[in-house]
């Protein structure tokens, strides 16, 4: 599945907007069934990361003011005058994740992490030529993520319940679609066990 040494786990848009009840999101009635769930399980892979040797990098969507927003604000109004602003409580990723002072973090301000980021320049100064992906939204960022860098001939595992979207059938016609050539798509406990295979999984 992944080599530990060349492989990079990349977990996105774990923030308080997209994800916490009281985020923007959930004010607009997009929201994430199982949050403790979510984190225990991208946790997971963070701790096979670190035993594994592989790096850990933190995207997230952020905005320095409403003009940056571009069209999405238009299709999404709730996010016209509010949401993943920079500095604000809804822009930070949520609480219980388990990241750490050496951990590499990545803006964006758009779905994919590698439009306009420094990404690429982050996964090859790494060494990285897989990268595993958690997070959210499965049928948004996740996805348009995993595309780029199918382009980009990376190869890409998408940790299947480590990710998560607001719609049941989105998220997993995603899974199914990033399945047939962009990605391998995988329980968790298989990827923990590839990355670590003396983690215990439960």
């Amino acid at each position: 599945m992944t080599r530990p040494d060349t492989t990079a786990l990349v977990v996105i848009d774990v923030q308080n907007d997209y994800c916490h009840p009281d985020g923007v999101f959930a004010g607009a009635g997009l929201r994430v069934a199982d949050l403790d769930g979510l984190v225990d399980q991208i946790n997971l892979l963070v701790a096979a990361a670190r035993a594994g040797g592989c790096p850990v990098v933190w995207v997230r969507m952020e905005w320095d003011d409403d003009t940056q927003v571009g069209l999405l604000a238009e299709r999404s109004p709730f996010l016209a005058e509010a949401g993943l602003r920079t500095g604000t409580w809804g822009a930070e990723l949520v609480a219980g994740l388990d990241r750490r002072p050496g951990d590499t973090e990545v803006r964006k301000r758009r779905f994919s992490a590698f439009h306009d980021t420094t990404l690429d320049d982050v996964l090859a100064g790494l060494g990285a030529t897989t990268i595993v992906v958690a997070g959210v939204r499965t049928d948004f960022c996740v996805e348009s993520t995993v595309r780029d860098a199918f382009f980009r001939d990376l190869r890409v595992v998408v940790a299947a319940d480590a990710v998560a979207g607001y719609l049941d059938e989105l998220h997993h016609h995603s899974l199914r679609l990033m399945g047939t050539v962009f990605a391998q798509v995988a329980p968790t406990a298989d990827v923990v066990h590839t990355l670590a295979p003396e983690l215990p999984v439960h």
